[in-house]
């Protein structure tokens, strides 16, 4: 939703999927054609897999990450947000759907950490659990100070797979986030997307403690 419009190109828009409020230039959104209730010409498929190619009508290769959705019409012709595409990748990585979030999130080893990043080309911590959650159907805020709110606080000893960890600043503030892989093995991103020790006092990469411990919990 469009809530505000700014100077020159900027708006601030409210995303329907998670609430998130922030600017962004006109040129990058567009308004779809409404279509009525009826028509159901058109079904959602959502990508699972990292990163995949598109073929356009125009010959350029557009690649879509996780999360994006593409459409396939009654004509089995595929289209995304109103533009005509053609897969060149494996139909069955693409869409084979994930059940559990560990999973999801561990398809992202190795991608860079970016802040404000949801992609395999840039993803920050928050990013990568609320998109783990989303390939699995679930919707998770998208801070990490907003997720520690959602689910049930877990005493350390009964966390298990699959569960949040979440760790705080030096006053306090949820500042950092990670899915449990093990009881003992986090998956998170800081400089990249990567497996860690955990510990009850926070994250260790070797000999050093790079986060501390706030708490943990289960969606």
């Amino acid at each position: 939703m469009v809530l505000e419009i700014g100077e020159k190109d900027w708006i601030r828009i409210e995303l329907i999927a998670d609430g998130y409020r922030g600017w962004s230039d006109q040129k990058q959104w567009s308004v779809m054609a409404e279509r009525g209730a009826s028509d159901e010409t058109l079904k959602p498929f959502l990508i699972q897999a990292p990163t995949s190619p598109w073929l356009r009508d125009n010959g350029a290769i557009v690649q879509l990450p996780a999360g994006s959705i593409v459409h396939l019409d009654a004509d089995s012709k595929w289209s995304f947000s109103g533009i005509d595409v053609e897969p060149l990748f494996s139909m069955e990585e693409m869409f084979h759907v994930h059940t559990d979030p560990m999973d999801a999130a561990s398809s992202f080893l190795g991608a860079p950490y970016r802040w404000g990043g949801r992609c395999v080309w840039g993803i920050d911590c928050s990013g990568l659990v609320q998109l783990a959650f989303m390939l699995c159907g679930k919707r998770l805020k998208r801070d990490a100070s907003l997720q520690a709110e959602e689910g049930e606080r877990v005493p350390w000893d009964e966390r298990k797979r699959g569960d949040l960890a979440f760790f705080k600043n030096d006053v306090g503030h949820i500042v950092h986030v990670g899915i449990l892989k093990s009881p003992t093995q986090i998956v998170h991103a800081a400089g990249e997307v990567r497996l860690d020790r955990l510990e009850k006092t926070g994250i260790w990469n070797g000999k050093q403690m790079t986060h501390t411990m706030a708490h943990i919990c289960r969606i």
